[in-house]
């Protein structure tokens, strides 16, 4: 029987790693906790509410489930490419706890990508092992828990989306295909197929295959390990690899993975690389059979083949890279459309145009400014990417003294996170387990070197001399390392994220208050059919219609409010205005009620939600996407506001023209362009100046001004300018932005100095909704004979919204002849909370009369007759 110091000896890891396991814990479940369970139970972000939409749908329909969903992409509808993984986990989560629906489901799901996390520790410590030794896996697993940024952000209580997954599948990959090449190599091909070594490349395509099934574009999986192997044959005796038993581990790994994900594979009308389509198995058939061919090659090498051929040592490299180029050509040749899918990746890796407003897949190392930064890398790593940085080198040494095949194939796939990393900041989740492992060498060798492992073997029996000084120093380098990076995972991992309240009683009042909630309710949870291409409107079973709104809240309207967005996450349905596409951002951005309603016509549009973030910073990635370049899109912005030395606020066109000594508020002011734009209209000026967009619903303010409304009156423009005001100052002070609320009062305070008087509608200096729900109508059209030489009728009442804040609505329009036409969007007998509290006055020159409109006459576009 073992003595209690044997089995502290042989088992110490597991302890280690259960602590590190409850600490992941902490962080990922304890921590956000008040921000998943508060009013309801919040989902993080926006794509964990589509996975909530399709686990909804999925246990209603089990075990069938949708690939094509015509209630977003409204109205054409979108190709699910959320993979089934994620899917069925969450649905047969949900149905063995009995939570099928609502809160309740929410409630189960939010706790997926925690464990998730948690259990990375498992692969990265399978992998690390497998590499370097058992200490450094120890550490690898303990840093991966601590980690801060985009994994600990997507691996957290709420976040219920496949990314922890995609890393948590590609490193178990990593860590299986390792093992199993480890407990092949060296060893007769007949006795591990015919032992339980045959088990583990099994156990890798297995991880492989649910890579994939987590994430479409995982098939990147696979050239991934062909590169292994390509590296292995073309350095021939240069690195240290049984070539042979790697080649049959890579095609029963391949082989596997096909297996398993061909039940998915035609779920797509076409290739592509996203959807679950024939692409992914072509490639993952077709690695199978390079990989049996590179088999095949090394069984010639040692039948000394290429040396009669003359080639000597060299040929079986020269082999490999001609039969690469062969392939590839092959394949560019004969299927066109895979090529374009192949390098659509490179598309992936150096974004352009829109899709640089998109937070996620901005490059990780630059600003907006286009300079240089590693603000990001200890954001998203604390002090691990220099650890990690300094592991990748310390590696590639370790690499070319000792040629060790599975440490330098594990640096590849290094060297590639770090590629895509550079590309894209999303990737930064994968790069974390990059991070956590070569952090990992360098602090094991430090450990090894500087004797705190001596001591550590000390107080299990060992007696080895060691030097406290030492010891002190490496305690210092861990805690520099690790101190650093627990303190930011800690402060970040106390928000989870998801909608607001303001959203959300926006979206739950959508759902009660729109047309047709019955319908809607029973065809959001139907199996729909899959159409050969959805260039074309869907074929609806009863008459439907669209809401639009800036795409990142597709998903919202869509899962929360059971209606139907234009645009959505999946950046379908955002437009442009550079080629006349109807969509999102031309319709936010049109410069003219005219341009507005042709989209709005072409996508059948009856509700637009708006919100205070697309009014301000927003605003700025809609008019990229709609003028097509981040340059062209700064014609919507005129310069800065600025706090002067003796006490004045001015504006100034450049930073350059901006008063020595002065605070530069970090607020860029928009220009006469912006205030025209229908989104400024429609949020900034409450609908004024449109005729067929009322406000229907306002949500609450923003959190700050709810703060500032128990301190000032929210009616008084001078106390809430200098509110507004002195906000900027302070926040400025330490280069942060106001906050939205206050950036919406700066916008009207430069509207009402700057372009006021030229555009003609008036604004009060107020902070208003931080959402607002507005109908498309016809509008009642009022017209009439004009006496004398008016050249304008000027038409205007005071609106109260739900929340008891008033405005007035202002329209101005041209006398033509001596005749009018104004086409009026409010009836004052409207069945929603927002309405007018008095008549419209009709202001012809010196006359003014009064009218009531009823809610048959907007909706109908009746002709009133009125002459003033």
């Amino acid at each position: 029987m073992q003595n209690v110091g044997d089995l502290v000896k042989k088992y110490w890891h597991l302890s280690i790693l259960v602590i590190t396991a409850l600490i992941s814990l902490k962080l990922r479940i304890l921590n956000p906790w008040d921000s998943v369970f508060n009013w309801t139970v919040r989902l993080g972000g926006n794509d964990p509410w589509y996975y909530y939409r399709l686990i909804e749908n999925t246990i209603h329909n089990f075990p069938s489930r949708i690939w094509f969903d015509p209630f977003t992409h409204y109205p054409y509808g979108s190709y699910t490419h959320f993979g089934p993984f994620l899917v069925y986990l969450g649905s047969i989560a949900g149905i063995i706890f009995n939570a099928t629906s609502g809160e309740s489901l929410r409630a189960v799901l939010a706790f997926i990508p925690a464990i998730g996390g948690i259990l990375a520790i498992l692969p990265v410590y399978l992998l690390t092992r497998e590499v370097f030794d058992r200490r450094t896996a120890v550490l690898a697993a303990f840093l991966i828990a601590i980690v801060p940024g985009q994994f600990l952000q997507r691996s957290i209580l709420g976040f219920n989306d496949h990314h922890i997954w995609e890393a948590f599948w590609q490193v178990s990959t990593l860590g299986t295909f390792m093992l199993a090449y480890n407990r092949w190599k060296d060893k007769n091909i007949k006795d591990n197929l015919n032992t339980k070594h045959l088990l583990y490349p099994v156990i890798a395509g297995i991880c492989a295959g649910l890579y994939i099934l987590a994430w479409g574009p995982g098939f990147i999986i696979a050239p991934i390990l062909l590169s292994f192997l390509f590296f292995a044959f073309v350095l021939g005796e240069l690195i240290n690899a049984d070539r042979k038993n790697l080649s049959l581990v890579a095609v029963i790994t391949f082989v596997v993975a096909t297996l398993v994900y061909i039940p998915f594979a035609f779920n797509y009308p076409g290739f592509s690389r996203v959807h679950y389509s024939p692409f992914q198995f072509l490639v993952l058939a077709g690695s199978a059979v390079i990989a049996a061919a590179f088999y095949q090659i090394e069984r010639l090498n040692e039948a000394k083949f290429f040396e009669r051929l003359g080639l000597g040592r060299k040929g079986m490299p020269v082999a490999v890279v001609v039969i690469t180029a062969v392939i590839v050509g092959v394949f560019f040749l004969l299927m066109p459309d895979f090529a374009r899918n192949i390098l659509s990746i490179i598309g992936v890796v150096q974004p352009k145009g829109g899709a640089l407003t998109i937070a996620e897949v901005y490059p990780f190392f630059f600003t907006h400014n286009g300079e240089f930064t590693l603000a990001n890398a200890v954001l998203h790593f604390g002090s691990l990417f220099f650890f990690g940085m300094v592991g990748i080198f310390f590696s590639a040494y370790r690499v070319i003294r000792k040629r060790n095949f599975v440490e330098l194939s594990v640096l590849i796939w290094a060297v590639l996170m770090f590629i895509a990393l550079w590309g894209q900041n999303r990737f930064a989740y994968y790069f974390a387990a990059v991070a956590s492992v070569y952090s990992a060498l360098v602090i094991s060798v430090v450990f090894d070197k500087l004797h705190l492992y001596k001591v550590l073997e000390n107080a299990l029996g060992a007696k080895s001399k060691f030097s406290y000084l030492r010891v002190a120093l490496a305690v210092l380098i861990a805690l520099v390392a690790i101190y650093p990076t627990y303190i930011l995972a800690d402060a970040q991992s106390s928000y989870a994220g998801g909608p607001n309240k303001q959203w959300y009683d926006a979206m739950l009042w959508m759902k009660e208050n729109t047309p047709d909630r019955e319908k809607y309710d029973d065809y959001y949870l139907q199996l729909y059919p899959t159409p050969q291409s959805n260039k074309e409107p869907f074929n609806y079973p009863f008459e439907t219609y669209g809401v639009i709104s800036w795409w990142d809240y597709g998903h919202w309207i869509e899962s929360i409010a059971h209606r139907m967005p234009i645009a959505n996450p999946f950046q379908h349905g955002i437009g442009n205005k550079y080629n006349n596409v109807p969509g999102a951002s031309s319709f936010f951005t049109a410069e003219n009620e005219s341009y507005a309603e042709w989209v709005a016509d072409e996508l059948n549009v009856k509700y637009v939600v708006s919100d205070i973030e697309m009014e301000t910073g927003k605003f700025y990635a809609m008019a990229v996407w709609a003028e097509g370049d981040l340059p062209l899109a700064e014609k919507y912005y005129a310069g800065f506001l600025y706090y002067s030395p003796s006490g004045k606020f001015g504006y100034a066109s450049s930073q350059w023209d901006v008063p020595m000594n002065s605070v530069i508020i970090p607020l860029r002011i928009p220009s006469e362009l912006y205030y025209n734009t229908m989104e400024a209209k429609l949020h900034l000026f409450d609908g004024s100046g449109l005729s067929h967009y009322r406000m229907i619903y306002e949500s609450d303010y923003p959190g700050e001004w709810k703060s500032y409304a128990s301190q000032i009156d929210l009616n008084n423009e001078s106390q809430v300018l200098q509110t507004a005001l002195y906000e900027s100052v302070m926040r400025a002070r330490y280069g942060v932005s106001p906050t939205m609320g206050t950036q919406e009062v700066l916008y009207k305070y430069a509207y009402s100095q700057l372009h006021e008087r030229k555009i003609g509608i008036p604004v009060k200096i107020a902070p208003s909704g931080y959402v607002k729900i507005f109908e498309r109508v016809k509008g009642a059209v009022v017209t009439g004979k004009v006496s004398g030489n008016v050249t304008e009728v000027t038409v205007n009442a005071t609106i109260k919204t739900n929340q008891n804040r008033t405005f007035e609505y202002w329209q101005t329009v041209k006398v033509e002849g001596d005749t009018y036409s104004v086409v009026l969007p409010y009836s004052h007998d409207s069945r929603y909370p927002v309405k007018p509290i008095t008549p419209y006055y009709i202001k012809a020159g010196s006359v003014v009369k009064e009218l009531t409109v009823k809610e048959e006459q907007v909706q109908s576009g009746d002709v009133i007759n009125l002459d003033l």
